[in-house]
C-alpha cells in the first residue's frame, strides 16, 4: 500500500494550515496594534488640543493683529465715487487680472489715489483685497474687512498658519504657567477649591464628570504627597488571597504595642485608580517584598493586572528558578533579616524577633 494512503498526513497538514495563518495574523495584530493605538490616541489628543485650545488662541491673535493692520473705512456713497470704464483698464493691468474679473471699484472723492472694494459695508483698499483673492479660493474668501486683514496678518506677518500656531502654543504655555502660579497656592488655591465646592460640585452631571477627570489629572500632574517605600505582597482581605500594596511607613504606636510585633502601614490600591484604596497595618513578618518599581506597580493596578513586569511573568522556567532560590535560601539561612525603615531586626522562621 502506498504511504499515507489513508490521507491522514495531508489532511493533518491541511487542517493545520488555517490555524497557522490565524495565529500569524493575530501575532501581527498583537505586535502592531499597540503602536497603532498609541499613534491614534496621540493624534486624537493633538487634534483636540489644536481644535479647542491652540486654534481659538490663534484666531484671537489674528483678530487682534488684524485690528492694527485694518485700513478699511466705512462706506458712505456720498464720499465715494464709482470708477468708470477707462479707470478700470488701468487697475486691471497694474494688478495682473482680467477686466471682467474686477469687482466694482470706488475711490474717495477727497483722496483719489487708492481704489477700494466694498465688502459688507466696509471699503477695503484694492491691493489688500487683491492679495487675499490671489491666495484663496472663492469658498475661502473672507466676507468681512476684519477677515481680509486676519488673512493678511497670517500670510504676510506670521508667514503662514504654522508660525501662528507656534505663537499660539507659546501663549498657552505662558498662560498655564501664570495660572499655576496664581491658583495653586494661597488665596488662589482657596478660590479654586471654593469654586469647585460652591458651583461645580452642585451641578449633578457636571460634578460627576468633573470629579472623575480631576482624579485623573491630579494623578498625572500633581506631585504625590505619599512616599511609597516598597512594593509588597500581603494576604488580604483574607488568607489565600494575595494583594499588592505600597508600604508607606511605620504603624501607630498604640497599635504596634497591642500587636506585640512591629507593624507597617500599607496602602492597598484599588483598580483602575491606584491613588485610592485602603490603609491597613500588617506585621512585618507577614509581608513579601516584590522586585518591582513604583511605576510597574501602578501599571499593574491601572491595567487590572494585564500589564505584568517582565521579571514577574510566570513561566515554568522562572517559577522553577524562584522556587529553587526560595528553598535554597530557607535551608542555608534559617534566620533572615527583613528590610525596614528602622534598625534591622533579625527574625526566625516564624517571623518572631530573636
Amino acid at each position: 500500500m502506498a504511504p499515507n494512503s489513508s490521507g491522514d498526513g495531508p489532511t493533518t497538514r491541511r487542517s493545520r494550515g488555517p490555524g497557522v495563518l490565524i495565529r500569524n495574523f493575530l501575532g501581527g495584530v498583537s505586535i502592531s496594534l499597540p503602536l497603532i493605538l498609541t499613534v491614534v490616541i496621540l493624534l486624537w489628543l493633538g487634534q483636540g488640543v489644536y481644535s479647542y485650545i491652540v486654534r481659538p488662541i490663534s484666531v484671537s491673535v489674528q483678530w487682534a493683529y488684524a485690528g492694527s493692520l485694518n485700513e478699511s473705512v466705512g462706506f458712505d456713497p456720498g464720499k465715494f465715487r464709482l470708477l468708470d470704464a477707462s479707470e478700470y483698464e488701468g487697475v486691471g493691468k497694474n494688478n495682473g487680472i482680467e477686466r471682467e474679473d474686477l469687482p466694482k471699484l470706488y475711490k474717495l472723492r477727497e483722496d483719489p489715489s487708492r481704489e477700494y472694494v466694498v465688502i459688507n459695508g466696509e471699503a477695503v483698499p484694492f491691493e489688500d483685497y487683491h492679495f487675499v483673492v490671489k491666495n484663496t479660493t472663492p469658498a475661502e474668501m473672507p466676507r468681512s474687512s476684519r477677515g481680509i486683514y486676519m488673512f493678511i496678518a497670517t500670510e504676510q506677518h506670521f508667514r503662514g498658519q504654522v508660525t501662528l500656531s507656534i505663537v499660539a502654543s507659546l501663549i498657552v504655555i505662558i498662560l498655564l504657567f501664570f495660572l499655576g502660579t496664581l491658583f495653586t497656592k494661597g488665596m488662589g488655591g482657596w478660590a479654586v477649591r471654593k469654586f469647585e465646592s460652591a458651583f461645580v460640585g452642585r451641578v449633578p452631571l457636571v460634578s460627576n464628570v468633573y470629579s472623575s477627570v480631576k482624579q485623573v489629572t491630579d494623578f498625572l500632574f500633581t506631585e504625590r504627597t505619599i512616599e511609597y517605600n516598597r512594593i509588597v505582597a500581603i494576604e488580604y482581605p483574607r488568607k489565600g488571597i494575595w494583594s499588592l500594596g505600597f508600604v508607606t511607613g511605620e504603624s501607630l504606636l498604640e497599635m504596634t504595642a497591642s500587636a506585640g510585633v512591629p507593624l507597617v502601614s500599607i496602602l492597598v490600591p484599588t483598580s483602575p485608580m491606584p491613588v485610592t484604596g485602603y490603609t491597613i497595618n500588617v506585621p512585618k513578618n507577614e509581608i513579601i517584598d516584590l522586585n518591582m518599581t513604583i511605576d510597574q506597580a501602578f501599571q499593574f493596578c491601572i491595567s487590572c493586572g494585564v500589564l505584568v513586569p517582565d521579571n514577574q511573568k510566570v513561566t515554568p522556567e522562572s517559577l522553577q528558578q524562584a522556587l529553587t532560590q526560595r528553598l535554597t535560601g530557607d535551608a542555608s539561612q534559617p534566620v533572615v533579616t527583613r528590610p525596614s525603615e528602622g534598625p534591622d531586626v533579625a527574625e526566625d522562621a516564624t517571623g518572631e524577633p530573636v
